[in-house]
């Protein structure tokens, strides 16, 4: 095999082959068959790497999807269970006795915020449910959390 190369490699493969103490044309054979072989190895093992990587890809999304289908189960059960209390919840007390409860003079302040657990509106007895914005009294002397929402805050 006759091939042109630089100046450079010529000098860098016969001090290699001088080291080493074989043909300069042994040694171009020797370390190409080797980086063949190399080559050859390292494409066997990609591809079994690849598909390895494709199969535990495809088990992490069969996992995934089956905790997504039981989470959305769980959710809307929840969601059905909540309807439920809702529906048995009492009815909102009458406006004459909303009024004289919607004022709390011991109320210094009141914070908003979003319910996380269905509460009973101090103002108007409406069941709020986790996700709706609320308000929390704040100073309050009377025992437990008071929570109003939006419609009676605006009524104060």
């Amino acid at each position: 095999m006759h091939t042109r190369i630089s100046e450079d490699l010529d000098e860098a493969l016969q001090d290699a082959a001088r080291r080493l103490r074989v043909p300069v044309s042994n040694l171009v054979r020797n370390v190409l068959e080797d980086v063949f072989d190399v080559v050859e190895a390292v494409t066997e093992n990609v591809g079994d790497f690849v598909e390895d990587v494709v199969e535990e890809a495809q088990h992490l999304g069969r996992r995934w999807e089956g905790r997504f289908r039981e989470r959305t189960a769980e959710a809307r059960a929840r969601r059905v269970e909540v309807d439920r209390d809702e529906a048995r919840a009492p009815a909102p007390r009458a406006a004459a006795s909303r009024s004289a409860e919607r004022e709390f003079p011991d109320v210094a302040a009141w914070q908003p915020l979003v319910m996380n657990t269905a509460q009973e509106c101090a103002g108007c007895g409406r069941q709020m449910r986790r996700g709706d914005d609320a308000y929390l009294a704040v100073g309050g002397t009377r025992p437990g959390p008071l929570f109003l929402c939006q419609p009676c805050l605006q009524d104060l």
